[in-house]
This record gives structure tokens, C-alpha cells and sequence, in this order.
């Protein structure tokens, strides 16, 4: 949930310059999809050269963290309520820029990797800087091309390390599909090593299957907000969200239900046995310095 639709020293020369700026390997001479994305930043924000502008934006710190409140739907021992954390430029809070519209941009360019660096660093400092017993966990969404990034973890356990902070205050989100590929396996099994903890979100988006589940050792499961939002007028909605809670608890996972709206989908998410919610319909986004 980047940018809200859920750099600085970090921009080493060597991680800085890696195809940085460059479209990523896949969409290279896709004059179609550039131009589309030109079009598409144009009309949603004005800029008339969004590569330039993406990456001023890193280079000049031009980023806010915001979160969302994640808490526990059943008074259980141990179960806390943790935050998710979300991005937005600068430039989308002076100008009521529609939130996320540079995430597409910054996918384009290769740049997602410099600006998941930008916010675990920032993230990590927040949490440095409060008292022991206002610390939070917190879960960070990583791009898919994040997973691939050999040097990720090693960059992740120098900040917790020159931070003194415990890694266990650290979630990293990436997708069910994603949570599969070699790519994904290898990037949990390091974090999971050095102490983070890891969900596994969007699923049951495209169907319900349990792979990820015996392949993946996640600490939340996080339930697609497109199946959430019918659980009240669709049985069969209800079923997948009631057999993935089933199933979940049986291995001791807890499940967090994406997107709640509504008074009546929560009260049907705690008939169900869900462990945490998130949504508009518990807290909206606001800025992570703002947290008391």
C-alpha cells in the first residue's frame, strides 16, 4: 500500500547509479509505456519531465511518512496494535496531488529500490528516537524489485545496527505471489535471519491457495481489501475470509483484513476470528511524526 492507494546518504554512488534513472531492464524501449506515463504525470500532476522530477525528489528529501493504524480486533494476550507505513511527496500535500501518482514513475525509472532504502532508514530513526515503551512495530511495503536487491538486508541490518534498535520493530510486506519466487524466498529467509518479522499481503486477490503458507513462514497474513469490502453482501466472500482466518489460526498465524470500511464488515471480521483490521473505517492515514 505505497503512496497511500495501499535519498540522501542512502543513494550510495554505487546503488545510486545502478540503472537508476533508467527504465527498468524489462520495459526498456517501451516507447508506448513511457509515453503513457508522461501523459498520465502531465494530467495528474503537471510535471512535464517526470523522470527529472521523481529523482529531484530523492536527491532533495522531499518525502513524508505517513501510517495507518493496524489494531486488534479480539482482546488477546500479546496481540498490540502496530502501524503500516505509507509515502507521500511534499509536492501531493501542498498541491492536492492525487496520493501514489509518482510510484508508477518511480517503478518505471528503477527508483523504487533508492526510495525503499529512503523510508526503512527514516523509519528506523523514528523508532530510534522514541522512549522503549512508545516503540511500535512497524511494516513496511517493499517493492517487487526491492526482493532482488542482494544488498537490501545487509543495508537493513547496518541501520538497526548503528540505531541500536531491535530488528523485531521491523515488518516487511511483500506480495503472496511475490513471497514465492526465488527472488522473494531468499529475501525472506535474510530478514527473518537477522530478527525482522514478515507479511504476507494481498491474499487471496487472485484465488485462495495455501502454498504460500507452507513455503512462506510469515508472521501476518494480510487479507486483500477487494475481498474484504464484500464480506457483507457476498457469501462467498465471507467463505474465503472465514477458510483463510480457519486456516491461519490452525498455524498460528495471525490475519490482518485489509480495507474495512464499514461498521457492519467489522463487526462480520469479529464474528469471523480475525486478529487485526486496518481501514478507513478504523483510522485514516496521517503523518508518522504526528504519532504521540
Amino acid at each position: 500500500m505505497k503512496g497511500m492507494w495501499s535519498c540522501c546518504q542512502l543513494m550510495s554512488k554505487e546503488h545510486a547509479n545502478v540503472d537508476a534513472g533508467k527504465p527498468a531492464a524489462s520495459k526498456r524501449g517501451s516507447d508506448t509505456q513511457f509515453l503513457y506515463l508522461e501523459s498520465l504525470a502531465s494530467q495528474l500532476t503537471g510535471w512535464s519531465d517526470p523522470q527529472e522530477r521523481v529523482a529531484r525528489a530523492l536527491r532533495d528529501d522531499e518525502f513524508i511518512l505517513y501510517r495507518q493504524n493496524i489494531i486488534p480486533l479480539m482482546a488477546k494476550s500479546g496481540e498490540r496494535p502496530f502501524l503500516e507505513i505509507l509515502v507521500r511527496l511534499q509536492e501531493e500535500e501542498k498541491n492536492l496531488t492525487p496520493p501514489g501518482a509518482f510510484i508508477p514513475i518511480m517503478e518505471y525509472y528503477n527508483l523504487m529500490p533508492a526510495l525503499d532504502r529512503w523510508i526503512v532508514d527514516h523509519v528506523i530513526a523514528w523508532c530510534a528516537s522514541r522512549r522503549p515503551e512508545t516503540q511500535t512495530l512497524c511494516s513496511v511495503n517493499l517493492a517487487n524489485s526491492v526482493l532482488a536487491d542482494v544488498e537490501f538486508a545487509d543495508f537493513v541490518r547496518e541501520r538497526l545496527a548503528a540505531r541500536k534498535l531491535s530488528p523485531r520493530l521491523l515488518c516487511f510486506e511483500v506480495s503472496e505471489s511475490d513471497a514465492l519466487t526465488k527472488a522473494g524466498a531468499r529475501f525472506v529467509t535474510k530478514v527473518k535471519a537477522m530478527g525482522c518479522l514478515f507479511a504476507i499481503g494481498s491474499f487471496g486477490r487472485g484465488g485462495v491457495a495455501f502454498d504460500s503458507l507452507r513455503k512462506a513462514t510469515a508472521d501476518f497474513i494480510k487479507i486483500d481489501g477487494s475481498i474484504v469490502r464484500e464480506i457483507v453482501r457476498d457469501r462467498v466472500a465471507a467463505a474465503k475470509v472465514q477458510a483463510i482466518a480457519r486456516v491461519c489460526a490452525q498455524k498460528g498465524i495471525p490475519t490482518v483484513a485489509e480495507s474495512v470500511e464499514t461498521p457492519e464488515i467489522l463487526n462480520r471480521l469479529r464474528e469471523i476470528g480475525v486478529s487485526y483490521v486496518q481501514g478507513f473505517g478504523i483510522s485514516r492515514p496521517g503523518p508518522l511524526s504526528e504519532v504521540a
